[in-house]
């Protein structure tokens, strides 16, 4: 007992140590995180912990500071987020660059963005990467220092510095002018001395070396001294001393002696052009001074020849003028015509001279048009820009409209100010017409590419669905054909049955706007397919929409496919009603009667008697942009799960298939006019489509080859056959079928094939069995083809040609007909 108390004592004592040392280490580890909360909350460095996605973990105060949201506000949120939008993207590449390659430390700079005060923050970051020993990533620390006070600095330090060099170098060059201009002023100092000293001599040469011969003489009119161009003439030189124009005389026109005479009386110059020596032509001046008179003559000779050449020119220019088949004009700076060729008369209709005085603005269109012209002239005047030819919309005098381009350019007097515009005017009327109608031609062959490429696209994808379809519907046949009447299960099967057959009907939709499918078409009356098209549609639309029928009861005969046109009927409508679902209004449909004596604007087609079918809503309109995309396949403008996009598109294919077309007139909030143009047939009548009368499938016995390149339909198709009757020999591969056929031709009443096939087609496949077997049957099936046709598979020799996917009763009857055929 004694030993026990002693002991729990002494685990009391050691449990009391335990206790004060554990509150010592507490006190100090608080005291510690305490220290380095202190250390954290009271540095100016912003202290992060990121995961490996870049986001948030931790973040010290200094992030409020730097980013503008509070630390509680950064936590979870991507660093990327704070990065400026300029060099978000290289440091997201950067960041996962370092975490591919497992770097550990990086010091990267980046500018941040603060969200509260929009600033910039350039910011230094310390990153260090921590990693296992298995050398994933743990976590990652990160420290950044803010440098923007140290880059505002630098650039206020580049600032000063650029602006203290500016202030040298302007200083510097005041020092250099101020030299360059004393320099200038000793220089032009020593030139008037020189000048000074030199005048005499400079005068003398001056005389002495003027290309006008000049001759002096005095009051006695004795010749008292001439230049050195008088000396070099070609006329004889004059002696000091003679009397000018008696003892040196020229054989002039005019008695130059007496001219001279009244010249020096009068003390008045004159001037005189004359014919002298060897037909040169002399213009003479005669100046009296006090002290006697100076002749000067000038060869104008050459001058004389450029004037004639000068108004041999300007006749030419003129004719060119009159003849060139473009208008040219001329107009003051205000618009006012002075000037204007026969061509221009010829363009606006005007009787030669009605246009000079006329004002320009008078030959526009819209008083807008005068007024941008008016301040276009302002502005040639006022900032003389680049010449740029424009286009402007003029009034003949008849009151016609037409297109001209101006090519003009400045006319300036001889100090180059302006003083108006020279305009060549050319009628482009014509030109912008053919334009306008290549740009709509090739607007238009862009689309049926685009129709055509898509219709590629949507009818090989119907052939690989075809395929499928056609497996699903001969084995849910087979599946019903298993079970007993009374199973439950029939009615699912008939379920997917149905369910197929709407799948076959879209397929015929993506068919029919490619153009590809096959219609049957027959002389038809429309007013009846509408009027019950429409009483069928009444009950499905809301009570907001009103629809109003104008349907005539006398439409002539059109060649269509009953079906197709009320598809199309239902098709317009529903695209109707969805643009007036939320205001409601009035849905419209109008047959009628039409003939159209020359084509649309909106479309090609050739003038003739045609069947117009009208539908328009009140509705939300179109923009253009959406206007020009109507018709393309899986376009909508609904919201998802509201159509497939398929709707107008279908009813594009349903018209180009019938040899019609279609118009479309909308504006945004003002509704739809859609028009359907049909053409009517000649000699029709209405051909009523004999109901189907149900019969038992036809079955037989024969011998026949069945050639698919898809296993599930060979297989689904070989036990059709079987219990059909028939025995059938099945093959996936084309170029394997013809070998066994070749091997044993009689063994086959009849082939059956596919016609797409990757090695060998249908077509191919039959041209080689006809070959070897001329009299073989052959039904030829496909789902889409651009390569074949019934036509084409006719001229081949094959006897029947079969849409896929087709039902039992539809192959079994195919079958009979071209056994039954063969055998008779």
């Amino acid at each position: 007992m004694e030993k026990m108390t002693v002991h729990q004592l002494d685990s009391h004592s050691a449990l009391q140590r335990e206790m004060i040392w554990r509150k010592k280490a507490e006190e100090a580890l608080q005291e510690s995180e305490a220290r380095f909360r202190e250390l954290v909350e009271e540095t100016d460095v912003l202290i992060a912990k990121l995961d490996g996605k870049g986001n948030f973990i931790y973040v010290n105060h200094v992030a409020e500071r730097i980013f503008g949201v509070g630390m509680e506000q950064c936590v979870g949120r991507s660093m990327f987020e704070f990065v400026h939008s300029e060099d978000r993207d290289t440091a997201i590449r950067d960041f996962q660059g370092w975490i591919n390659n497992q770097v550990r430390n990086v010091n990267y700079e980046i500018r941040q963005i603060n969200f509260s005060t929009n600033s910039i923050h350039h910011m230094l970051w310390a990153i260090n990467f921590r990693y296992d020993k298995n050398r994933q990533l743990t976590g990652i620390n990160s420290f950044a220092r803010d440098l923007t006070d140290r880059k505002k600095a630098e650039e206020e330090l580049r600032k000063a510095h650029a602006k203290l060099e500016l202030h040298v170098h302007e200083r510097t060059i005041e020092l250099l002018q101020a030299n360059e201009k004393l320099k200038k002023e000793i220089e032009e100092r020593n030139f008037m001395e020189k000048a000074l000293r030199e005048s005499e001599e400079r005068y003398r040469a001056l005389f002495e070396n003027n290309p006008i011969e000049t001759v002096i003489v005095d009051k006695e009119l004795r010749i008292t001294g001439y230049n050195l161009a008088k000396g070099q003439s070609d006329s004889r030189l004059p002696n000091i001393g003679d009397i000018m124009y008696k003892d040196y005389a020229g054989k002039h026109k005019i008695d130059m002696l007496h001219e001279l005479k009244e010249c020096m009386k009068s003390g008045v110059q004159k001037e005189f052009t004359d014919q002298a020596y060897f037909g040169r032509f002399l213009h003479i001046r005669i100046s009296p001074f006090p002290g006697g008179a100076i002749i000067t003559s000038i060869d104008i000779t050459y001058r004389k020849r450029v004037e004639e050449a000068l108004r041999e020119s300007e006749k030419r220019y003129r004719t060119l003028v009159e003849t060139i088949p473009h208008g040219i004009q001329e107009i003051t700076t205000k618009g006012i015509i002075t000037f204007a060729n026969s061509a221009l008369y010829d363009i606006f209709g005007y009787e030669s001279g009605e246009l000079i005085g006329k004002p320009l603005f008078d030959l526009l269109v819209s008083e807008k048009e005068k007024q941008e012209m008016k301040e276009f002239l302002a502005t040639l005047v006022r900032e003389q820009p680049t010449r740029i030819p424009f286009l402007n919309r003029c009034l003949t005098k008849d009151g016609r409209i037409i297109n001209t381009q101006s090519d003009w350019n400045y006319k300036k007097d001889k100090n180059g100010n302006i003083i108006g515009f020279i305009s060549i005017i050319t009628d482009i009327t014509n030109r912008l017409h053919a334009e306008e109608e290549k740009i709509r031609l090739e607007k238009k062959l862009h689309h049926v590419q685009k129709m055509e490429a898509i219709g590629t696209l949507a009818g090989g994808i119907a052939h690989d669905f075809n395929n499928i379809l056609g497996s699903i519907l001969l084995n849910t046949e087979l599946a019903i054909d298993d079970l007993p009447k009374d199973s439950n299960s029939i009615y699912s099967l008939k379920q997917v049955l149905k369910g197929s057959h709407r799948a076959k009907d879209l397929i015929e939709q993506i068919l029919t706007f490619s153009r590809e499918s096959e219609i049957e078409r027959k002389p038809i009356r429309i007013n009846s397919i509408v009027k019950e098209t429409l009483r069928m549609l009444r009950a499905m639309l809301p009570a907001t929409i009103v629809m109003q029928q104008d349907i005539a009861e006398d439409v002539s005969v059109i060649l269509a496919d009953s079906t197709q046109i009320q598809q199309l009927v239902i098709n317009l409508c529903n695209n109707a009603a969805h643009a007036m679902i939320e205001e409601g209004g009035k849905l419209k449909v109008k047959v009628e009667d039409v003939y159209l004596d020359e084509p649309l604007a909106q479309a090609d087609m050739r003038p003739g008697r045609y069947v117009r079918l009208s539908v328009s809503d009140m509705g939300c309109g179109m923009r253009p942009e959406i206007k020009d995309r109507i018709f393309d396949p899986f376009f909508t403008t609904k919201r998802p799960g509201e159509g497939t996009g398929l709707g107008l598109s279908v009813v594009h294919g349903v018209v180009i298939h019938h040899d019609g077309f279609i118009t479309v007139e909308s504006e945004e909030g003002k509704g739809s006019i859609f028009e359907i143009y049909l053409p009517i047939i000649d000699d029709g009548t209405i051909s009523a489509l004999k109901p189907s009368i149900s019969v038992q499938t036809p079955t037989g016995n024969e011998n026949i080859l069945f050639v698919d390149d898809e296993e599930v339909v060979v297989d689904a198709n070989r036990r059709i056959l079987q219990r059909l009757g028939y025995n059938v020999t099945v093959s996936t591969d084309s170029k394997k079928a013809l070998t066994v056929f070749r091997k044993k031709p009689e063994k086959f009443d009849l082939v059956i094939t596919d016609m797409t096939m990757p090695s060998m087609t249908g077509a191919e496949l039959a041209r080689e069995l006809i070959k070897i077997r001329p009299d073989i049957p052959i039904i030829l099936c496909t789902g889409y083809s651009q390569l074949i046709t019934p036509e084409k598979s006719n001229a081949i020799g094959i006897q029947e040609f079969v849409m896929k996917p087709f039902s039992r009763s539809e192959i079994a009857e195919a079958i009979r007909k071209v056994l039954d055929k063969h055998r008779s």
